[in-house]
């Protein structure tokens, strides 16, 4: 698999650490943001390749994020994060626009295995 330039748009620290982690580790850029309004202009102002978005954000709600991008970036692979209690979200979200979801906490392999088969199919 190539390289990629990987956003992750997470407020949660312990997430976005682990992401960096496991993600550079393979060799892929990863960019952090940790709120919508930095992400959206992350996304707006760089090229990425995979989008690892989190629904429940702060300041803005992830769907706002995953309209946005649809709008804007419509050839932006987009994985969801979400909490085992809001499965029924990333069912929405993969209903607008996003190539697949992760239910927190996932393990480096789901990270990876998401990632991989996402790209390959997006």
């Amino acid at each position: 698999m190539k390289m990629l330039n990987i956003l992750v748009i997470d407020d949660e620290d312990v997430i976005c650490e682990a992401c960096e982690l496991v993600l550079s580790e393979k060799g892929h850029t990863v960019t952090l943001r940790k709120n919508g309004r930095a992400g959206l202009d992350a996304i707006r102002e760089g090229i990425y390749d995979v989008l690892l978005l989190d629904m429940k954000l702060p300041d803005i709600d992830g769907m706002d994020i995953l309209k946005a991008v649809q709008k804007e970036k419509p050839k932006l692979c987009t994985i969801v994060m979400t909490g085992y209690s809001s499965i029924s979200n990333a069912v929405e979200a993969m209903r607008k626009g996003a190539n697949n979801y992760l239910a927190k906490p996932f393990t480096d392999d789901e990270l990876l295995k998401a990632i991989e088969e996402s790209y390959a199919n997006h």
